[in-house]
């Protein structure tokens, strides 16, 4: 498997509560600017224009986060994107936020492949074979790239 995506950012003041702690929530959206990161690593977009009208959505159908210590307000954050498991329609992807070393959260979430149109209109597809390549070259030969 190839080496996990690295993805910096730093705690902002509107994420931090009184005492200049990151919400425990914020943490949840590092994570997922790190994995939009990786997207457009690989060179498409979490909502790539399928046609018709129709785009490509990731919903979360699981979401977990293990919090080992806090961020705070300046710190330098940074998080790591690894692909798990490759399904038909799902992508199960794993993150370890870290400070200097130190990994302050873990955590996973399990997203399905949909096309969506309009508001109401989504159902699941099965993975691209575009996006599965890109997947699976990233898989292969991965090196633990930066954004």
């Amino acid at each position: 498997m190839g080496g996990a995506f690295r993805f910096t950012r730093r705690v902002e003041f509107c994420e931090t509560d009184a005492a200049g702690i990151a919400h425990f929530s914020a943490l949840l959206c590092y994570m997922e600017q790190a994995e939009h990161a990786f997207w457009r690593f690989l060179g498409v977009s979490v909502m790539a224009d399928l046609g018709d009208g129709w785009h490509l959505s990731w919903p979360r159908v699981h979401v977990e986060c293990d919090f080992k210590g806090a961020a705070k307000f300046e710190d330098e954050l940074e998080i790591e994107v690894a692909v798990e498991r490759i399904g038909r329609s799902s992508l199960t992807t794993s993150y370890t936020v870290s400070r200097d070393g130190t990994t302050i959260a873990t955590g996973k979430t399990t997203a399905v492949c949909c096309k969506v149109r309009a508001a109401s209109e989504m159902a699941s597809m099965e993975i691209p074979s575009d996006l599965r390549a890109r997947l699976e070259d990233y898989l292969q030969q991965g090196d633990g790239r930066k954004a």
